[in-house]
């Protein structure tokens, strides 16, 4: 794995931030986007899913008090060996996914009034998440590497462009000429 290199600058108001030169990723793009075209909502194993059901809430008459249909899916990713390392680690990083302090990520649906629409929504949503957190960076070419390359030049020629200028500024305000 190569380095990643972000570089972040404050200039006049505008954050200036160059993009993620290499992949850190110890999986290749083609390793991963494979894994993902492989990966189906089938191939998650049934036994390492918790699956809940209770009643939901919302409107819905007398179907709502009567029958369990919110579905609540738990996944315990530390356990589940059928994900990629650095995929457990995203998983648990996202912020976008409810997960408690074990190690498990936890996915609700209450859409449908349907307990089988619910939980095949819960397995779709959790495809999602999973091939999100599977998913790499493509390499940069040898186009953009050198685009950012003469970004970064011209950034730093700025910067001291604008230091030499404040710098000079200053000088004439101390030096006073002979008349004063």
């Amino acid at each position: 794995p190569v380095t990643v290199k972000l570089e972040f600058r404050k200039q006049r108001g505008n954050t200036f931030m160059l993009r993620r030169l290499y992949s850190t990723k110890p999986w290749t793009y083609s390793q991963a986007t494979q894994w993902c075209k492989d990966f189906t909502k089938e191939s998650i194993p049934r036994e390492s899913l918790t699956v809940n059901v209770s009643r939901s809430s919302g409107p819905g008459g007398q179907n709502v008090n009567k029958v369990n249909t919110k579905v609540d899916m738990r996944l315990n990713v530390n356990h589940a060996q059928w994900i990629p390392d650095y995929a457990k680690q995203k998983l648990l990083q996202q912020p976008n996914v409810r997960k408690t302090k074990d190690g498990e990520i936890i996915i609700v649906s209450d859409r449908t009034r349907s307990q089988a629409n619910n939980l095949e929504d819960c397995m779709n949503k959790l495809t999602d998440v999973i091939r999100s957190a599977v998913r790499v960076p493509r390499d940069p070419d040898a186009e953009t590497i050198q685009r950012v390359k003469r970004l970064e030049e011209k950034s730093e020629q700025n910067r001291k462009n604008r230091k030499q200028q404040n710098s000079l500024k200053k000088t004439q305000r101390r030096s006073k000429g002979p008349d004063y």
